[in-house]
This record gives structure tokens, sequence and C-alpha cells, in this order.
């Protein structure tokens, strides 16, 4: 009897399937084959399953369950400067316009413009999956990588984080800088990811 062919893709949405041991898609969680207990590539069980198991004994489980992240379409970068500094500029162009300052009404406006237009501003990046489910999993940091682009004059950095799930799925999801006082995960870091499709879109550390 012929073996039958192993898919290469998801057949949800897309995504690339890099384990021919796995019988959920790691981006959506859709099926993908009929399966048993998944294995690591070596052929034994992955060594974070029962770590991995026991966070949903922590404390801080439940609530980060319950916890929504943002879409990932916005740059949360720019809309965590931007927004402090639309409300003062929208209260200075407000007391400018009472006062009737033509000069500093030009500016003001400037000003508001300028930081409104970085409020809205887009993710470098669309999503790669975006009408895929929204997924919250307990896993584990097993590698991480970045990507400076240059958007003008302005840089934008995407980081590419391998993740590995409860279920031993495991791929690697793209999650936007956010600024130097943003704490990025580590390697061996574990919580509960955020993810949807190939967008990671948090990350709450959970630690067992």
């Amino acid at each position: 009897m012929t073996a039958p062919a192993i898919t290469k893709t998801c057949p949800t949405c897309g995504a690339p399937i890099t384990r021919e041991d796995l019988s959920l898609c790691s981006y959506c969680g859709s099926p993908v084959q009929l399966g048993g207990v998944k294995r690591t590539a070596e052929g034994e069980e992955s060594p974070h399953k029962a770590r991995l198991g026991r966070m949903s004994e922590k404390d801080d489980w439940a609530s980060a369950i319950a916890w929504e992240p943002l879409p990932a379409s916005r740059y949360p970068g720019a809309r965590v400067i931007a927004l402090p500094l639309l409300a003062g500029s929208l209260s200075a162009l407000l007391i400018t316009l009472l006062f009737r300052y033509e000069v500093g009404l030009v500016v003001g406006s400037i000003v508001l413009i300028t930081l409104f237009g970085l409020h809205l501003k887009q993710d470098p990046k669309a999503p790669r999956n975006p009408d895929a489910p929204l997924l919250k999993r307990a896993s584990i940091v097993l590698d991480r990588r970045s990507e400076t682009e240059l958007d003008g004059a302005i840089g934008h950095t995407n980081y590419y984080f391998t993740l590995e799930f409860a279920d031993g799925a495991s791929g690697e999801f793209r999650f936007p800088g956010r600024g130097a006082a943003y704490e990025l995960m580590v390697n061996g870091g574990t919580g509960v990811a955020y993810t949807r499709g190939a967008d990671l879109l948090a990350f709450k550390k959970i630690r067992v």
C-alpha cells in the first residue's frame, strides 16, 4: 500500500507545515492530518511538554487566557509614543484657538496632524494571515531573530520568535518591535502566546 502524501501547507490558512508528525497547524490550530503523540524531529517526545502542561496550574493562567490583545494591524511602537503627545497637542491647539494666536494655530495644527498620522501608522508589513483565529496557548521561546527595514528615514525592526506549544507544535511568528522600553522575550522564556496566523500579537510571561 502506498503511504499517504504528507500535507506541506495547512488546508485552512495556507501556512507551511514544516514537521510531518503534527496533527494541528501551528498557525491556526486546524487539523492537517491524523496523528498520535506529537514528537520532535529526533523521534522523541518534546522535553518541554510536561513543563508547558503545568502552566495551567499557575495563578496567572486564568487572567492571561481571559485577556484580549490589540489587533496586529497597527504598528504598536508609533501608537505608544503618539497617544500621550496627541492628547497634549490637542489641548494646546484648543487653547490657541481660544486666544486667536495665528502662528500658534498653524504650528499646533501641523504638530497635531503629524502625531495623528503616527497614531494611525500601519505595521510596515501587513498581517500574513489576518483572518486566522486568535489562539492563546502555553508556549516556550526556542529562538529569536530580527530584521530591520527602512521606511523613508525611519527604521522598523521586526522580531521573529520560534515558539513551541504544549501539544508539540512549533512555528516562527512575527512580532513588530515596540521600542527600547519594551522587554522582549528571551530564549527559554515561557508564557501565554497570543497568535493570529503567523503573527505574534502579545506574550504574557508565566514562569513554570
